[in-house]
């Protein structure tokens, strides 16, 4: 895959930790192929009552929803963040479509590849869905967190997770009662990022 991208004008990219890779609101800007590190990747379709998904990707697999997105010609919310130092390659969309037309060992790689990730995609959304709410609001803080806050309502956050904005707002005053947040208009700074990152994982 990576070699088939690079000879169709792939252009290599890099970011650390933390970082935001890619923002896209609309039709995706390019074919993602990561070939270091993982990436989380936060999606909505456009319509609102779609609550926002998560899909990962490691070296050597490309974003899913966002290749998708592109050979069907549709329009995502999308934001990527490394959760370790990457390296990533992005095609053009139009090249991207040559290559799946034209090149039908690169077509039977990526769609293999496809095959062997969807079950893992699915557990880990149906799993998600399940977790208690105060995992869910703390993943998604660590998240979506930059520079040590997040740009956000306690509105805009329950409609994400697809829940009532009283029951965020009664989970975020618990959060800042014990000291992991403190709450602003409009913003959320995360104050306690560890004790945070403890409760997403359960532990």
């Amino acid at each position: 895959l990576e070699q088939a991208v690079l000879g169709a004008g792939g252009r290599a990219c890099a970011a650390e930790a933390g970082a935001q890779a890619f923002s896209w609101d609309g039709p995706p800007r390019a074919f993602v192929l990561l070939t270091l590190g993982r990436l989380s990747v936060r999606l909505r379709t456009r319509t609102r009552l779609v609550p926002v998904a998560e899909c990962r990707a490691s070296a050597g697999q490309d974003c899913m929803p966002v290749t998708a997105a592109i050979l069907a010609g549709g329009t995502l919310d999308v934001t990527a963040t490394c959760l370790e130092r990457s390296r990533w390659l992005e095609l053009e969309p139009a090249a991207l479509r040559r290559l799946v037309t034209r090149d039908a060992a690169f077509r039977r790689a990526l769609f293999a590849q496809h095959a062997r990730r969807l079950p893992h995609v699915f557990q880990r959304l149906a799993g998600a869905a399940c977790l208690p709410l105060e995992r869910r609001i703390a993943e998604w803080l660590l998240v979506n967190m930059r520079d040590g806050a997040v740009e956000t309502t306690h509105q805009a956050l329950a409609a994400d997770l697809v829940t009532a904005r009283e029951v965020v707002s009664r989970r975020l005053k618990e959060f800042a009662a014990r000291g992991w947040i403190e709450q602003g208009r409009g913003h959320i700074r995360v104050t306690g990022a560890a004790a945070l990152s403890r409760l997403a994982r359960g532990e």
